[in-house]
């Protein structure tokens, strides 16, 4: 087993400036923290105009069933989802984040890392169940003419499991089929792909404990990727 009481080697961000950092960026802290939450608490309630005012031009995220998409057109699929009857809400846990001023241009960026539930719910041969997925959304913030705004989004997918929304009423499932998704969210990719049409993507980013996986490999890249975007490099998802 890996260690799991460190990053992976050479991913922690020394140049970046987090808890009990200066009273100065305790507004700029003030507003990452209401743009991650906004994700959740704008989707679950359909205010798109609202949703859309937490990135910049040319965003990308990337989700389970959406893949990587340009965040109007995952908006557009989540509509479009909705209306077929997907149920997703969320849960927010806590909220981190590590800023940097980058010395050549004086811009402002972050990475904000957002505790939450992704819960689901479904109906599997009429018995209604919400899967539960524990994951850390990690947003790349930038400040552009005074404004913060995502560049991208990606979650890690830690664990999850499905419940009974009546107790003593649970479905059958092909616990076969479910061992063969990832460990991180078996669950939600299993409803997902049953019920909606998707194919879910089996290499997003897991836990620290995940080691020997592509999904282990996935999470130490998002951690690579966010130390590179707060030392001032062009990244890609």
């Amino acid at each position: 087993m890996s260690d799991l009481h460190s990053l992976p080697a050479g991913t922690r961000p020394t140049n970046a400036v987090r808890n009990n950092g200066p009273d100065n960026l305790v507004l700029e802290r003030a507003k990452l923290r209401e743009l991650a939450e906004g994700w959740p608490s704008y989707r679950d309630a359909c205010e798109w105009e609202n949703f859309s005012s937490l990135f910049h031009d040319n965003a990308i995220v990337y989700t389970t069933w959406s893949g990587r998409i340009h965040y109007k057109d995952f908006i557009a699929a989540s509509q479009a989802g909705m209306d077929g009857g997907a149920f997703i809400m969320h849960r927010c846990h806590g909220v981190t984040s590590d800023i940097v001023e980058l010395p050549e241009t004086g811009t402002l960026r972050a990475v904000t890392k957002l505790k939450a539930t992704i819960t689901q719910r479904f109906t599997i041969s009429g018995i209604e169940v919400d899967a539960e997925a524990d994951c850390r959304f990690c947003f790349f913030f930038e400040k552009v003419d005074g404004v913060w705004g995502a560049r991208f989004v990606r979650h890690w997918y830690e664990k999850d499991k499905l419940l009974p929304v009546v107790p003593g009423r649970f479905p059958e499932i092909d616990l076969e089929k479910l061992e063969g998704y990832p460990d991180g969210y078996k669950c939600l990719a299993y409803c997902q792909e049953l019920t909606m049409g998707v194919n879910v993507l089996r290499d997003m980013p897991g836990h620290r404990r995940h080691v020997g996986t592509v999904n282990g490999e996935k999470h130490d890249l998002l951690y690579r990727l966010a130390k590179e975007w707060l030392d001032g490099e062009d990244v890609d998802m």
